[in-house]
Parts: C-alpha cells; sequence; structure tokens
C-alpha cells in the first residue's frame, strides 16, 4: 500500500470503534427509546455497558500489548467490534443488547489505542488521520439513518444496526491490510518504562474528557428531539448535523496541523478540550437549529484531536516501546471516565426532567479538563 494511503487505509479501524460502535448509536437511540419504551437512564446504561467493555479491553491491553503486540490486537479488535455491531440487529433483548454493545466496546478498545500507536509509528500526521477516521462513520450515518426512521418508523432500528456491521466489514478488511505493513513498536526485549507522574496532567485531563465528551454524544440527538429546536423535520435535522459533524472530523487533520507540529507539552490537547466545551455549551445558549450545527462544527473539528494530541503527547515524550503501555493507561482512564458519563448524564437529565442540564454539567466538566491540560508540561 501506497504510504500516502496507509493512514487513511488504518482511519477504517477508528471508523469502526468510534465513528459506527459508539457515535452511530446516538443515532438509533431515540429509535431505539421509542419502540423499547427505554428511559434515559436505560439508554445511557446501553452506551455505559459499551464503555464498561471499552474499559476492560484497555486494561486487557496494558497487560497484552507487549505479550501479543499492537497489530495483533488491533486486527482482533476490529473483527470482534464489526461482529457486535451485526449481533445488535439480531434481538430485541434489552439483556442481549447491553452484552453486545459491551463486547463491541471491548473489541473497540484495542483498535482504538493500537491503532493510534501503528499509526505513530507512520508519522504524527499519521496520528491525527487516524483519530480522524471516526468523521467517516458519522458522516456516513448521517446521511442515511435518519432518513431510514423517517420512512420506516423507530422499529427500523434492527435495520440501521445491520447496515452499520455491514458497512463495517470492507473498512475492517482495508484497515486489517494496512497494518499488516507497518512494523511493531512494541517489544518484550525492551522494557517499557515511563513515570506517569510527570504525565499527571495530561492523564487527568483525559480522564475528563472521557467523561464529559460522551454525555454530548449520547444525548444531543435526543436532545434535539426532546427541545423542539428544530423548526424543520427532525430527520432534516439531525441528518444536516451529523454530516456536520462527520465533515468537520475529516477536515480537521489540516486544521490542527500547525498546532501540533513540534509541541511536546499539553497546549494542543487544552485547545482542544476548551473547543470541544465550547462546542457541548452553544446549544444552551443558543436553544435552536442554528445552535446546533454550529455545536456540531467546533465538536466535529475537535473531539477527536483530544485522542491525537494525548498519542502525539506520548510519541513525542517517551521512547517508542512504552508507547503501547502508555497509550492503554491513558485509554483506560478515558474509559472509566466514559463508562461513568452517559449514566451519570442520563441520571442528571432523568431528575431534572431535562437534558440540558446533563449537557451543561458535561461542558462545565471539559472546560475544566481543558485548563488542567495547559498546565501539562514536557518530560524531560
Amino acid at each position: 500500500m501506497r504510504a500516502a494511503w496507509a493512514p487513511w487505509a488504518l482511519a477504517g479501524g477508528s471508523a469502526v470503534a468510534v465513528g459506527f460502535a459508539r457515535f452511530g448509536y446516538a443515532l438509533i437511540l431515540p429509535a431505539m427509546q421509542t419502540d423499547m419504551h427505554l428511559s434515559y437512564a436505560q439508554a445511557g446504561w446501553l452506551n455505559t455497558a459499551n464503555s464498561i467493555g471499552y474499559l476492560l479491553g484497555a486494561v486487557l491491553t496494558i497487560y497484552f500489548v507487549a505479550r501479543l503486540g499492537n497489530r495483533a490486537l488491533f486486527i482482533s479488535g476490529i473483527i470482534l467490534t464489526t461482529l457486535a455491531l451485526l449481533a445488535c440487529g439480531l434481538t430485541q433483548d434489552f439483556q442481549l443488547l447491553a452484552l453486545y454493545r459491551f463486547l463491541s466496546g471491548l473489541g473497540g478498545a484495542g483498535t482504538f489505542i493500537c491503532g493510534g500507536v501503528l499509526a505513530g509509528v507512520l508519522s504524527m500526521r499519521a496520528i491525527v488521520i487516524f483519530f480522524s477516521g471516526g468523521g467517516i462513520g458519522m458522516l456516513l450515518t448521517g446521511v442515511t439513518l435518519p432518513w431510514l426512521f423517517e420512512s420506516a418508523g423507530p422499529i427500523a432500528w434492527p435495520v440501521a444496526w445491520l447496515a452499520i456491521g455491514a458497512v463495517c466489514v470492507p473498512l475492517s478488511i482495508v484497515s486489517i491490510w494496512a497494518s499488516r505493513g507497518i512494523t511493531e513498536p512494541s517489544s518484550l526485549q525492551i522494557l517499557a518504562i515511563w513515570d506517569w507522574r510527570r504525565s499527571l496532567a495530561a492523564l487527568s485531563a483525559y480522564f475528563l474528557f472521557g467523561l464529559g465528551y460522551i454525555a454530548y454524544m449520547t444525548f444531543i440527538v435526543a436532545w434535539l428531539k426532546s427541545s423542539h429546536a428544530s423548526t424543520i423535520k427532525l430527520a432534516t435535522a439531525t441528518s444536516v448535523m451529523w454530516t456536520i459533524l462527520g465533515v468537520a472530523t475529516l477536515a480537521a487533520p489540516t486544521l490542527w496541523r500547525r498546532i501540533f507540529n513540534g509541541r511536546r507539552d499539553g497546549q494542543p490537547m487544552g485547545l482542544a478540550l476548551a473547543t470541544v466545551a465550547l462546542g457541548a455549551a452553544i446549544p444552551l445558549f443558543i436553544p435552536n437549529i442554528g445552535g446546533a450545527w454550529a455545536s456540531a462544527l467546533l465538536m466535529g473539528a475537535s473531539v477527536f484531536m483530544v485522542p491525537s494530541a494525548v498519542t502525539s503527547f506520548i510519541k513525542a515524550n517517551l521512547a517508542k516501546p512504552a508507547w503501547g503501555h502508555a497509550m492503554a493507561v491513558a485509554t483506560t482512564l478515558f474509559a472509566l471516565g466514559q463508562a461513568i458519563g452517559p449514566v451519570a448524564a442520563g441520571w442528571i437529565s432523568d431528575l431534572s426532567g431535562s437534558l440540558s442540564t446533563g449537557l451543561a454539567v458535561s461542558a462545565a466538566i471539559l472546560m475544566i479538563g481543558a485548563l488542567i491540560a495547559f498546565v501539562q508540561k514536557p518530560i524531560p
């Protein structure tokens, strides 16, 4: 595979693990809530089940990455995630759906962590491209799923899962092909030692990112529906919003290129988190369709830049054999926050009777994370 195309091919892993498995749920959630009569807490639990699987996958990656290598974990993870997505379309049992969401998170962790490490072997630009691959899933789901539900109604949500899984099959094949041509950075012969205390600000900010951003991505479509912010059809409003998210995500590598180049501190992460926080807060101050679309533009342009910033920080400051372990530790903290976020936001929203309350809390958490990230200094 040509070097110029390898990062984009590898980015299919990010599209599967995040764009489809995690964020595609937000578009399917309103239909599932209607058809299955789910509360916000139940809806949040299905995403939390995914996040718990992601957390376990990150912990297992810490243990196995030096033994099995990033490539093996990336390949096994993307296969498991794709199969779990297909399985979500084959049942209407809540407990089984929670299990399949868990398995998609378990596989997604290895895909996302190890894919980022493999991208780091190629270049700093490849890191940003890999994580921006999530925009592929967001764009494809945004231009199709709202219209599926508009025409077929909420009972079509199993078809949506099957369609997502089917698209993930070729993306998985291409990304696996790309990964096989990348040199494995992990090694059993070299002890990957790194001092996590020197990275404490970046790690803490990444935890808060996981805690804060997931509430927005889980419930923003449900907020759009419940707030009556749109004066046009919900399908149109949602499709345009998710398309903006996807396009902005794919444009992000170009927009952030100069900010990432040569930086070894927490400035890129802090700027990305601050932009995410602003994007999450816009619908609260501009509660109309224009505000929702402006929010999508800022979120899409920055949300995948936070994991890009963490990976770039690790690559710039640590020895290559430590990359996989350090990324797995950072992602474990991120996954812990991500596991808490959806159910907590759902509980707050149920308690207050408004999704806006949960979104406000998430925006505040993201801004605190940004302030902490700015404190991070280069590791000597």
